[in-house]
């Protein structure tokens, strides 16, 4: 049984799943729902923009921000 389960390998997940590791006595797990990031625009900084539709994108859209003119965000 784990003391902990993260759930996200993003930077956040990944970084409290190291910190939390690093004690001996704990048992961390580490989960992550997404695909391998095996497509070339992952490892791009311009690729961003080729990522805003597809297979690794969960779809859901944010509500509209008063702070963004209204506009709707993806994620």
């Amino acid at each position: 049984m784990a003391d902990y389960i993260i759930v996200g390998g993003g930077s956040a997940g990944c970084v409290l799943a190291a910190r939390l590791s690093e004690d001996p006595d704990l048992s961390v797990v580490l989960l992550e729902a997404g695909p391998p990031d095996t497509d070339r625009y992952i490892h791009m900084p311009v690729g961003f923009f080729k990522m805003t539709s597809g297979p690794l994108i969960w779809g859901y859209d944010t509500a509209p921000g008063k702070e963004i003119d209204g506009r709707v965000m993806v994620y």
